[in-house]
């Protein structure tokens, strides 16, 4: 990945049974060269034809939900041969509760008008990763923008949202890829059209099913082993626990033993629908080595196929493998 953890940090995988991610442990994903330090008492947000401070934004309607954040690259080494773009293993994922405000408050207290707009845009605070690609845009059609779950948020798991992670201000859009999820929000306008820069026409794109490019909206079912630790020693009688995320929300996982099904595991979802699941099952192995593996599932155990290989290593839904040693008895 990179020796940056203001750049791309991952979550331990041991950290995904906690209900919501510590925000220390939360992963990292941003393109600037550094992350942002903005003063939350000069922080400005514009919007339509306002400019609105934090604590303008604080006077509007209060909104929270508990989301899981997903870079799309999560998994990518899980591809092979490997694209390119940061070699992210498992662990570019995490689940927060999100306080804010609803973006579609904010519009309306933006007094923008609407008619003919079918997106909003979306500019963020952070500067140009290189000569090659400019400051980071992103744009939503007009109907996810006025979701529920659309928020403009200032908490993090009951704290001010750290700068690594988009404070003072960052978009939330439950249920999307998290390169949706805009930190350091600096401006929102109204516009007929999608944004048409770098980062919604180059980059967050993968082939559809005719091999046109479309944008990555949400993760194809997923499941990841967050215990026992890859290349750990285990006792023969083990609990192999982990999550499970996507659009279907996955119903089973089928957990494998070097290859072969052992069994498939119900997943849990106690945090409503934009947070993963969580799902357990107790396995027997002899003694020595072995590779335990989850895939998602639907309800009647079938797994999902696999997202098919792309050059930029985006939706990997194959698969998770680790490798234990069972201890003689």
């Amino acid at each position: 990945m990179t020796d940056r953890p203001d750049v791309a940090k991952e979550t331990p995988l041991a950290a995904l049974l906690h209900r919501l991610t510590p925000n220390d442990a939360f992963f990292v994903r941003s393109h600037a060269r550094a992350t942002p330090r903005i003063d939350p008492r000069t922080y400005r947000l514009e919007a339509g034809t306002r400019t609105l401070t934090l604590d303008d934004l604080r006077t509007l309607p209060r909104a929270s939900a508990i989301v899981t954040l997903a870079c799309s690259g999560n998994g990518r080494t899980g591809f092979d041969p490997l694209p390119s773009g940061l070699p992210w293993n498992f662990g570019a994922i995490a689940t927060a509760r999100w306080d804010g405000v609803r973006l579609r408050d904010v519009l309306d207290a933006a007094g923008a008008p609407r008619d003919g707009m079918r997106h909003v845009v979306f500019a963020a605070h952070d500067p140009a990763p290189d000569a090659e690609r400019p400051p980071y845009r992103r744009s939503l059609p007009i109907e996810r923008a006025l979701d529920d779950a659309t928020l403009v948020a200032d908490t993090m798991n009951g704290e001010p949202i750290p700068a690594e992670h988009g404070g003072p201000v960052r978009l939330i859009v439950a249920g999307w890829t998290g390169n949706h999820a805009v930190k350091w929000l600096r401006r929102i306008t109204l516009a007929r059209e999608p944004e048409r820069g770098h980062w919604m026409t180059s980059d967050y794109r993968i082939p559809g099913a005719d091999g046109a490019m479309r944008m990555i909206e949400t993760f194809a079912p997923a499941a990841i082993v967050a215990t026992p630790a890859d290349g750990g020693r285990v006792e023969s009688a083990v609990d192999v626990r982990g999550v499970a995320y996507g659009e279907p929300a996955p119903a089973r996982v089928r957990v494998e033993i070097d290859g072969a099904h052992a069994g498939d595991a119900a997943v849990l979802y106690d945090d409503g629908p934009y947070a993963w699941g969580r799902w357990s099952m107790r396995v027997v192995l002899a003694p020595g080595s072995h590779r335990i593996g989850a895939r998602a599932a639907d309800a009647h155990g079938a797994p999902y196929p696999p997202t098919p290989w792309n050059a930029s290593g985006y939706l990997y839904n194959g698969p998770h493998t680790i490798a234990v040693v069972a201890c003689e008895r």
